[in-house]
């Protein structure tokens, strides 16, 4: 049976904050505004979850595979112990298959909501199994299609994301050059979705050739072979579009290696990243995915809780 959804309502507010955010992000780089896709938004009432705390989050994490996901899985605890919830922590290590483990572990405990942070679409049923027993459950940093079985995304526009990128590199090249892109696990949402906005943007112009799209897990070593690999292959390149900063250190150990000049590049923002490009004059275009983001959905977690109305897409 399908989970009935809590009711929504003010969709155009909803979709004007988003709008307000897209134009933020492309005036900072400097690339001509264009519309946020049309989407699903609104404000969601969460009276029916409504209940008494102290409160039990269960949060089902991807796992502190790099320097980014043990910050986000430390900003959860600290936000769950400001706001004195209790947490139930499993995490997935990177695995997906573990994930969808999890949360049948956790969701076996009745936790007051669920916050997931999905490596792929695979844990959908367990959610489904989750909004049919009445627990909300709330989705940071990915993207899952089914809305009705989660009360509230909390992430970083993924379309946003990967658009902005493709659009700095448009603009840097004038519209024409070599280009290959990079991106992080395949058949996660973070990566996969960034990439088809990319790639949607890049089909607009035809003078812009992709000669390849590879994967590096998020890893810089990873991220440095698959640079050497690439650069043999492919020594025209004028930009490689990434979704990660990770990529980015990669991508400027194996050129620097190689005596050649790196090119253009794209992903979130890091110290790690930002120092390497200092010490090497780098062209770059950033835009933050804060690991801030899981902490934040503890917070729209206990509005959810206290019944208040929450946005079903946060920014």
């Amino acid at each position: 049976t399908a989970a009935a959804s809590a009711p929504c309502t003010n969709a155009a507010g909803a979709q004007a904050q988003v709008g307000a955010v897209w134009n933020q992000a492309q005036t900072t780089l400097g690339v001509p505004l264009i519309k946020a896709p049309a989407a699903t938004l609104c404000y969601v009432n969460t009276t029916k979850y409504k209940k008494s705390g102290p409160y039990t989050i269960a949060f089902a994490s991807q796992g502190p595979t790099n320097s980014w996901a043990s910050s986000s899985d430390a900003y959860v605890r600290y936000v769950a112990q400001q706001d004195h919830v209790k947490l139930d922590y499993a995490s997935a290590n990177g695995s997906a298959a573990t994930q969808v483990s999890n949360v049948q572990d956790l969701l076996s405990e009745k936790p007051n909501l669920l916050i997931v942070q999905p490596l792929s679409s695979g844990v959908q049923a367990e959610l489904h199994r989750a909004a049919e027993q009445n627990i909300p459950v709330v989705v940071c940093t990915g993207e899952l299609p089914n809305t009705n079985d989660i009360t509230a995304t909390v992430n970083r526009s993924y379309a946003l994301q990967g658009t902005i990128f493709a659009q700095w590199i448009v603009k840097e090249l004038g519209g024409k050059g070599e280009i290959a892109m990079i991106s992080g696990i395949a058949g996660a949402p973070t990566a996969e979705d960034q990439y088809q906005a990319a790639l949607a943007f890049f089909k607009t112009y035809p003078g812009i050739k992709i000669m390849t799209h590879q994967y590096d897990n998020w890893s810089e070593t990873q991220a440095k072979t698959v640079a050497a690999s690439i650069l043999v292959q492919y020594p025209n390149l004028k930009a490689i579009w990434s979704d990660s900063s990770f990529t980015d250190v990669g991508v400027a150990q194996a050129y620097t290696a190689a005596g050649k000049a790196i090119p253009y590049v794209t992903g979130d923002s890091s110290n790690a990243f930002l120092r390497v490009a200092k010490q090497y004059n780098m062209k770059f275009a950033l835009s933050a995915y804060p690991p801030e983001q899981c902490g934040q959905a503890v917070g729209v977690a206990v509005r959810i809780l206290q019944g208040k109305s929450v946005l079903n897409q946060v920014p």
